[in-house]
């Protein structure tokens, strides 16, 4: 028996997002730009996923959703689309940020800064209050970080903007919140919002970008004017097929937390000296989802394939970004000691994980720990 729990890097395509690619691709593979009957029923599903899009994340009237490859491309398409349309201002994304809102700000020909984060991986927003100025042109924070679970202040973020700085456009990374984390983007007032169907159980290669009536964005990509114009290419009608099912089929009710706090009590109970980064697992400010833990002196990669011994499978960090350091920006942004940030695991689950899973997964960890923490590297 094997154990996934790297959900936050990807998750196993569902058994409705499979059916629903499988039939798109033998029966429903006409182009939906085309004007004849099957065609037209093409489009007609494209149109059913962007309303089941837009339900779930509570959009305000006329927004917008634009079909991508996935979260990079959304990200992208959103903070590049929206440099282009501007000749000046600056660009604020938060230290933990993913490469994708990091990179793309840092590169859009626009003045970028860095939001530090507090110590329990949020934005500190007295910092982000002394950086806003009416000068501002975009926010761009995730809705949970990546690494630890923590759920974004977006809330505080959208007031301050409002106060300071109302014609700054707003941008939140849903990738790692969609669906598992209550969002109202009519409420929050946000411009844009990215989402990934292969964290939530789509297939991968697919996305999507929401945009609310008043964003304006410059297209990425030429071509023949697909998406309003503004993401040109033959949309990915089987993907949409998978994330449009996906999103039907995804549990409304889980139990994700529960378990998540069971394998933190006995994640507690193996490893005496284990300690959580980011807020605490009960907390409101937690995600259900992801559990980031140090099992000091036992470095990350070694526990990692420890565990993938026994397969057990799990994540250190942005699974992006494994293969380039061993230290994550995120857990530096926090100023998580270099100890305990050079040995942190992450634990991320979906709603088909169990309880037993969380026991088997325990056990192996006190299992491995009694033995690799005999040996401290020097």
């Amino acid at each position: 028996m094997s154990v996934y729990l790297d959900n936050s890097a990807t998750t196993r395509p569902c058994d409705a997002a499979v059916e629903a690619m499988n039939a798109c691709m033998r029966e429903g593979f006409y182009n939906p730009s085309a004007l004849y009957a099957p065609a037209l029923r093409a489009a007609t599903a494209l149109r059913d996923c962007r309303d089941a899009v837009l339900i779930s994340v509570h959009a305000p009237m006329a927004s917008k959703v634009i079909f991508t490859s996935g979260g990079t491309e959304a990200d992208n398409l959103a903070i590049l689309g929206r440099a282009s349309k501007l000749r000046s201002g600056k660009v604020l994304f938060s230290a933990g940020e993913h490469p994708a809102v990091k990179e793309a700000c840092q590169h859009c020909g626009l003045e970028a800064e860095e939001i530090p984060y507090d110590r329990m991986g949020r934005v500190d927003l007295t910092a982000l209050r002394d950086m806003l100025s009416p000068d501002t042109a975009m926010i761009c924070c995730m809705q949970v970080n990546n690494e630890t679970g923590a759920i974004q202040p977006l809330s505080e973020i959208a007031a301050l903007r409002r106060e300071i700085a109302p014609a700054a456009h707003f941008h939140v990374d849903g990738v790692q919140g969609f669906l598992r984390v209550p969002f109202d983007m009519a409420a929050l007032g946000a411009d844009s919002y990215a989402l990934s169907g292969h964290k939530i159980h789509a297939p991968k290669g697919v996305g999507a970008l929401v945009l609310a009536p008043r964003a304006q964005l410059n297209p990425r990509q030429m071509g023949g004017g697909q998406e309003g114009g503004l993401r040109s290419g033959t949309e990915n009608t089987p993907g949409i097929a998978g994330l449009l099912a996906a999103i039907r089929a995804y549990p409304k009710e889980n139990e994700m937390r529960e378990t998540k706090l069971l394998l933190w009590r006995l994640i507690q109970q193996a490893v005496l000296g284990a300690s959580v980064n980011g807020p605490a697992p009960d907390s409101p400010l937690s995600a259900p989802h992801i559990l980031n833990v140090s099992l000091p002196p036992v470095r990350s990669e070694t526990m990692l394939h420890a565990l993938e011994g026994e397969r057990i499978y799990v994540g250190m960090g942005s699974a992006c970004s494994s293969f380039k350091q061993r230290v994550s920006p995120v857990l530096r942004a926090m100023h998580v000691p270099a100890p305990q940030a050079e040995s942190a695991l992450r634990f991320s689950l979906c709603p088909e994980n169990t309880r037993a899973e969380m026991e088997i997964t325990a056990q192996a960890i006190q299992r491995q720990y009694a033995v690799l923490s005999k040996f401290q590297r020097r």
